[in-house]
Formats: structure tokens, sequence, C-alpha cells
């Protein structure tokens, strides 16, 4: 199939009026690239034999087993090599013989027609009157001088010759997409084609079944949220399976909850009972290939979380603007709480609303601008463009003592353990029904006695 396409367009871009010369010419450098290409493949083919089997073949006498996985792994080298050389040198030999074949056909044809119609007395004379074709465009066919002609060149010319700028841009546009997809489908159909003859030669096709493709929606209420696989049938089944089976274990579950807390500050501060983690997302309602941003308020107090609330204090539905500006609240017990925000102003007023939803006080409050200096400077990867953030999801960690050592982790200040629920829906209209009941298992004291 590959094959046929570089014939087309051999045809298309052929020069039909050139001389006998430059034809010549162009068989003669077909040949050199043909040569070139045998005289690479033989030495390939020599250049393993000489310098990978030759000491292989030595070495038979010093070490068999030795010999033997040298002339294995050169052998298997070598094959791979000479095939691929092989495969070209086969394709260049297919192309040469094709254009040659068409070169002289052409050449035999063309002098032969040009005799014909130029003979004054003979068959000529009732193709020029019934034709009306010109002798001298005749006698300039081929000969020196004159100017290239082929469908591409000829094409050019005629989108060149339409007056109107609109129909000429539209026509030129037109055609050039049709032949690039035209040609891209070509080599759709001519891939698929060879894939699979290969499969069927390697019984693929009957093992493992057609080739699909499947589209998944694991939550049929986040249609952004789709995963696609590709493959035999028979791969895919199980891998849809194991697809379905971890979504259902993952869902509405935040993994990464504990990545990139404050390490340092937490092993200094003393451990938080209570709190309160909202997560926001660049989407609304969904954090499916979302920017996502965790705002954690310490030692949270349970008689001020009303739903409403803690979603109107993140900007409500509309959300509010994240960027570069990080305030920094320094808590009365100890612990301290952060926010980024687009503005100085805006990352103060939300950081001291969401701070009142604490039973701690806050001490201070300090801003930073993050600047763009550094590798921020060269990478705007790097940087915190401001970003409308929309409240998603909200939950408890509870990390309160227990007295059983084996069912916690111990800690200077006791023994606490940490427990996680389902995540609690935000981005929602209204408060979902269980939110009492949530609320209540998430505070519930972990351990033995909870």
């Amino acid at each position: 199939m590959t094959q046929v396409q570089m014939g087309v367009r051999f045809l298309w871009n052929f020069n039909w009026n050139a001389t006998d010369a430059e034809l010549d010419a162009q068989y003669a450098a077909y040949m050199n690239l043909l040569a070139g290409t045998l005289g690479g493949t033989i030495g390939n083919a020599v250049g393993w034999a000489v310098c990978g089997a030759g000491p292989g073949l030595i070495m038979m006498k010093f070490n068999k087993l030795l010999a033997l996985r040298v002339l294995q792994e050169v052998g298997e080298e070598a094959l791979d090599e000479l095939m691929a050389n092989l495969r070209v040198l086969v394709q260049q030999a297919a192309q040469l013989a094709f254009r040659q074949t068409l070169i002289t056909s052409y050449k035999n044809g063309r002098r032969l027609l040009k005799e014909i119609l130029l003979d004054p007395n003979g068959r000529g004379k009732v193709f020029r009157e019934a034709l009306g074709i010109n002798t001298d465009r005749v006698k300039e066919w081929g000969e020196k001088g004159t100017k290239p002609w082929s469908f591409a060149i000829a094409l050019d010319n005629w989108i060149e010759s339409i007056k109107n700028p609109l129909i000429q841009n539209f026509t030129e546009e037109l055609i050039e997409e049709f032949f690039d997809s035209c040609s891209e489908a070509f080599y759709v159909v001519a891939n698929t084609a060879d894939q699979y003859m290969m499969e069927q030669k390697l019984g693929q096709a009957s093992l493992l079944g057609d080739q699909e493709f499947v589209e998944i929606t694991p939550n049929r209420d986040n249609e952004e949220e789709k995963i696609i696989i590709a493959g035999p049938a028979e791969l895919i089944k199980p891998t849809i399976v194991q697809t379905l089976a971890q979504h259902q274990l993952l869902e509405e579950r935040d993994l990464g909850m504990w990545v990139g807390e404050p390490v340092r500050e937490a092993m200094k501060s003393p451990p938080m009972s209570i709190q309160l983690r909202i997560i926001m997302s660049s989407k609304q309602k969904s954090v499916f290939k979302a920017k996502r941003v965790q705002i954690t308020i310490p030692n949270v107090d349970r008689g001020r979380l009303n739903w409403l609330d803690i979603k109107q204090r993140v900007g409500g539905a509309n959300g509010y603007m994240w960027g570069r500006y990080k305030a920094k609240a320094q808590l009365s017990g100890g612990h301290s709480m952060f926010i980024w925000a687009a503005t100085d102003a805006d990352a103060v007023d939300r950081i001291t609303m969401l701070a009142t939803l604490s039973n701690e006080e806050i001490l201070g409050i300090t801003v930073t601008e993050e600047k763009r200096e550094g590798s921020r400077l060269r990478l705007e990867a790097l940087r915190k463009q401001p970003t409308r953030i929309y409240p998603w999801a909200m939950t408890i960690i509870n990390q309160q003592k227990v007295l059983s050592e084996e069912s916690g982790i111990a800690q200077l200040s006791g023994v606490y353990q940490r427990r996680q629920k389902s995540l609690i829906p935000l981005h929602t209209a209204t408060r979902p029904d269980n939110y009492s009941e949530l609320i209540a298992d998430l505070f519930r004291i972990p351990g033995p006695n909870g």
C-alpha cells in the first residue's frame, strides 16, 4: 500500500515535458541511490560476519559456552539489522523498477506519438484536424528549453489564474487540505492493512480478538471523567473490570490529602485533634483534570460547621480568585494556617473569615508575594497565575487521643489515630441529606471507646 502511494506521488509530480536526457539522468540518479543501498547492505552483512561471527568461531576453541552465547547475541543483532537493510533495499528496487518502466514506456510512446502527429500526409493529419492540435506545441514537447509541466504545476497555475482573491484562497485551502487529509488517510489505511496482515500471520487476531476501543464513564454524574481503553478484546476485558474496581475503591477519597504538608511545623506544633479540610477545584463540580487547592483549618469548632456558611466563606458557587499572594495566620494554639489568593487584600479577608471556624484565635497575619525570580522567571509553569477556584468538597480529619496504643499512632503528647471518611460535597446546590450524620460520624472518637 505504501508503494502504491509513493507511485501516485511520483506520477503527480512527474515532469511530462522533460527531455530524454533529463529522464536518463533521473534513472542514473536512482541507480546510484540503489547502488549505495546495496553496498551498505552487503557491507553491514560482511561486517557482522567478520567482526561478530568470526571472533565467536575462534572462541569455540577456548570456551564453547562463551562462544555459543556470543554467536547467539551476534546472530540476533545481525539478523535484525540485515532484515531492516533488506527491507529498504527491496523497496528501493521496486521503486526503481516502476520508475524505469514508466520512463522507458513514456519515452518510446512520446517518440511514436510525435512521429504520428507530425506526419503531414499520414494519420497525423486526421488527428490534428479532429483535435485541433498545434504542430508547434508537438515539436516543443520534450525538447530542450521547454518549461516543466506536471499535474502539480498545472494545478498551481490554475489556482493562481483565479482572479477573485476570495475564491482563489477558498480553492487553494480546499485542495491543499484535501490532499493532506487524503495522504494521511491513505497512510492509516496502509498501516492498518499491514498490521492486520501481520496479526493474521502471527495468529494474534484469533487468540486475542479484534482491536477494540472502549470508553468508560465511571461516574455518570460527571460526564467529563471518561477513560478510554484500547487493545485486543481479550486483553481489554480484565482491564475494564480492574479500572471500575479501582475507581470504586478510590471514589471520593483524597489520596493527596497529606502531600505537601509542612512537616517541620507539624513536628514542632502540638497535634491537631480535629481539622477541617476544604478542597477547591478550578472546575465547577469536578476535579477531573483540574487544578486542586486544599485549605486546612486546625482545631475546628463543631458548632460552627454550617454547610452553607462554609461554602460562602470560600466564595460560594462562584468561588474566589487564587494567585501568588500567601496569607499565613499564626493561631493561639500554636498552629498556623495559610491561604493563597490573587490579591493581598483578598488573601487577608479570606483567611480571616476561615479562621473563625477554629477554636483558636488569630495572633497575627503575614502576607507574602511569590516573586517571579530564578526558575519562575524562566518557566511559566512554575508561576501561580490568577485562577478562579470553586468549592468542591470538604472533610474532617479526626486525630483524637485514644486509650489503646495498638489502635493509634504514638506521639509525644499521647497516642493518636487518624480517621478519614468520604468527602462531603460542596459543589452541589443544596446540602447533602445525610450531612448531620456524616459530621457526627467524623467527630466520633476513634479507638475502642469510640
